[in-house]
């Protein structure tokens, strides 16, 4: 299930601050780590949708911990907990809890660099980028596996789709595509 937020602009300080003491020591001083408000403000609602989405589909309250993998992949600790992964951009925030390892990736789709292009898509690829929409989505989609595996854009990036045909990626716009968000798991 995927739960997605998408009023971050409405959240005012105070409303902010109430919702910064929901969260356990370390998550807070996670959020608090980053400079700019709108980043905190995400990696708050991204841990409340969790909390959230654990409640709602696994009747799990409280606040689990939360450790990192070697990647630095974060994980729920506990037994038969489900696995998630958070992603934002802009004023969209997403969770997503699965039964088995997943990714998540939400992007706003901005104008195409050219040299990012060539830099993380294939030949095969290129040519079928036509539009700021179509690379955003192409993004989002290899974001996402890459989540999944733990590799990161510092792996294989440009043919992490390729190597990867054992997972299923599904991608959706949000906003007629001004916004994508795509989401892996195992086949």
């Amino acid at each position: 299930m995927i739960y997605l937020f998408s009023a971050l602009d409405t959240i005012s300080d105070q409303d902010f601050q109430r919702a910064l003491h929901l969260l356990p020591p370390s998550r807070r001083e996670y959020a608090l780590h980053f400079r700019r408000i709108e980043d905190q403000k995400r990696t708050v609602i991204g841990y409340l949708l969790l909390l959230y989405g654990l409640r709602h589909e696994y009747g799990i309250t409280g606040c689990p911990d939360i450790v990192p993998a070697p990647s630095g992949k974060p994980y729920l600790t506990g037994k038969n907990m489900p696995f998630f992964s958070i992603s934002h951009s802009g004023k969209y925030v997403g969770c997503a809890l699965h039964s088995s390892e997943i990714g998540l990736d939400i992007q706003e789709t901005v104008s195409i660099r050219p040299a990012l292009v060539r830099r993380v898509c294939t030949d095969r690829e290129q040519s079928l980028i036509k539009t700021d929409e179509d690379f955003c989505r192409l993004w989002t989609r290899k974001e996402s596996v890459s989540k999944l595996t733990e590799e990161g854009i510092s792996g294989d990036f440009q043919n992490i789709l390729d190597l990867h045909p054992e997972f299923v990626t599904t991608s959706h716009p949000l906003e007629g595509g001004r916004y994508y968000l795509s989401y892996s798991v195992q086949k």
